[in-house]
């Protein structure tokens, strides 16, 4: 593996001198290195890529390949990006060159810094996924005695800007901070890149808190900027400030159709009339979402007359059709992307008045929908329940969603049918969460209900969480059910999950009081082939085989006991070897 070490570490002189008492041998060895990267940088920057190679040749360049050497020859030509790019994949290609991050880095320099994104992004994102920010950042930034340390801004908005594609904002933020640390200034384009993924997410505390941060920096803020800011202020439910914008000179279509949505889902329709007309007086042109942002908070509200102007008005300006009855799938597609479910409902109700059957792909749409309105799951259960009448087979992400989803709500007869109902299909994606619904099935006490989930999910051949099969396990431990305990073990076996250590520990206890000393070996032998194991279980072994006078087998695992540092304490340890007495 080649080293990361930058031209002119000390460190480097290493790969240059085979003998540190020897100046004069030092001083020729240097010499020549010196030689071979300037006939090296020479043939790179004047010759085609394809005669590299067998120009190469005579200078035994292959085999006096180090890391340093590397660094030298891209000092050499780093003036050259796109050669520098080429020579790098053809070390790697040629000459088996094994790149380490340092080596990765320096390219990624090289390339953002000369504006060549396109070549540098595919190293960058190689490096993003496998190592955090921290070590990444020192070996991106230039020194501030560097001649090029003005390219650090553009390598530092393409490291924001490639986490952000990720949405890893988390590691953006960190990046933000070392680069303000450094005083390395970032573009309002990428600032705003990260702004609106911070909304986007929700993370709304971190957005305003970043926010106020680029402001102390100096970033000043674009029409971008500030319509990241009118979403944001409209998911934490402050649409009335977005007018503040407006009266700072800036109006977007986006920040009028915010402010219309905000005021319509609170039934103030007045407000939400009185900001279509100063848009229509601003010369910006209402589109469908700003239409149905209003018809849809008169359907909440149960607004009959605004209901009948709305649509009067969408017809007008041809975003529905006056007679939409072969245009209801599209319309109630366009509605559920828009988030306007209520004004989806009222098209569906009509379309079921008219006999007008929707396609299958309607009613998936209308079901996303309203999952991502948490005040209407019960309506998303409702129509989930005439899917399920009308044999609608869903998609896989869909099903997964609505899975989580229930899992969140608190345990009951209908969620858990509903749940059932996923399984069976033989969809099942969320081990974390349905484990989390069964343990709060235990706590509640609902046993009945919790071990209907647990079976139907191990049945289909899934595993849930060590956890809470323990937690299953030990119920049947403690409810004398050991049958019961043995099945579930065997099918965790089968299909290569397991118990908790508590878990076990109880049922080997279990095993032993119900005379089942070879089940229990065998169990103890696959906790063992999991690394799952203390002094605990070891002391239920030794303990339960003298009880059945097993000795030789209790010896053998008070051996092993030994051998793995688990010995109790003096008390409990003459107590167990007591048993072999």
């Amino acid at each position: 593996m080649l080293g990361n070490h930058p031209p002119g570490d000390p460190a480097n002189l290493n790969n240059f001198t085979t003998s540190g008492r020897n100046p004069t041998r030092n001083w020729r060895v240097r010499i020549n290195q010196t030689q071979l990267v300037s006939q090296a940088s020479t043939v790179l920057l004047q010759r085609h890529s394809k005669l590299w190679a067998p120009l190469l040749k005579p200078l035994k360049f292959s085999s006096n390949f180090t890391p340093s050497l590397f660094h030298q020859i891209l000092n050499r030509i780093q003036t050259h990006p796109k050669i520098c790019f080429s020579f790098f994949n053809w070390a790697q290609k040629t000459l088996d060159f094994k790149p380490e991050i340092g080596d990765r880095c320096r390219i990624i320099r090289i390339l953002l810094g000369s504006e060549l994104y396109l070549l540098g992004k595919p190293i960058l994102d190689s490096i993003v996924q496998d190592y955090p920010p921290a070590k990444i950042f020192p070996l991106l930034i230039q020194s501030r005695k560097a001649v090029d340390f003005q390219n650090n801004p553009l390598v530092m908005n393409s490291v924001v800007e490639c986490y952000c594609s990720k949405q890893m904002y988390l590691q953006s933020l960190e990046v933000y901070h070392m680069a303000k640390d450094y005083r390395i200034g970032l573009s309002v384009d990428s600032c705003n890149t990260l702004l609106n993924l911070l909304g986007h997410k929700n993370e709304l505390k971190l957005a305003w808190c970043y926010y106020a941060s680029i402001i102390r920096n100096g970033v000043l803020g674009n029409r971008f900027t500030w319509s990241s800011i009118a979403r944001i202020l409209h998911k934490d439910g402050k649409f009335e400030r977005i007018a503040k914008v407006f009266d700072v000179g800036i109006f977007t279509p986006e920040m009028f159709d915010l402010i219309i949505d905000g005021h319509s889902k609170k039934g103030d329709f007045e407000a939400a009339f009185d900001y279509l007309n100063k848009m229509c007086g601003k010369e910006i042109e209402p589109s469908f979402s700003t239409y149905s942002s209003i018809l849809n908070g008169a359907c909440k509200h149960q607004d009959g007359e605004i209901i009948e102007n709305m649509l009067s008005l969408m017809v007008e300006k041809g975003h529905i059709a006056e007679t939409p009855v072969c245009d209801y799938d599209s319309i109630i597609k366009k509605l559920c992307i828009e988030g306007k479910t209520f004004a989806a409902d009222l098209f569906s109700e009509r379309a079921y008045e008219e006999k007008f059957e929707l396609q299958h792909g309607t009613y998936e749409c209308m079901l996303v929908a309203l999952l991502s309105e948490e005040s209407r799951l019960e309506d998303a259960i409702k129509l989930y329940n005439i899917v399920r009448e009308k044999n609608i087979l869903l998609s896989e992400s869909c099903y997964s969603e609505f899975l989580m989803i229930l899992c969140k709500e608190n345990p009951s007869r209908e969620i858990t049918n509903l749940l059932m109902d996923i399984i069976k299909r033989g969809f099942f994606f969320q081990p974390k969460e349905l484990s989390g619904y069964i343990w709060k099935q235990c706590a509640e006490g609902r046993w009945r209900e919790a071990e209907e989930i647990f079976n139907a999910v191990l049945n289909r051949g899934f595993l849930l969480d060590s956890t809470c099969c323990g937690t299953i396990v030990k119920r049947y431990c403690s409810s004398g059910q050991i049958g019961k305990a043995i099945v579930v073990h065997n099918k965790l076996e089968e299909l290569k999950g397991s118990l908790d250590i508590a878990a076990y520990n109880k049922l080997l206890a279990a095993l032993f009081r119900d005379n089942r000393a070879e089940e229990t070996i065998k169990v103890f032998d696959y906790m063992k082939a999991c690394k799952i194991f203390d002094g605990e279980s070891f002391k239920h072994m030794i303990s339960g085989l003298c009880r059945v006078k097993e000795l030789r087998k209790a010896m053998r695992f008070h051996d092993e006991m030994l051998e793995l540092g688990l010995k109790p304490d003096r008390r409990t340890y003459k107590r167990l070897i007591s048993g072999f007495g």
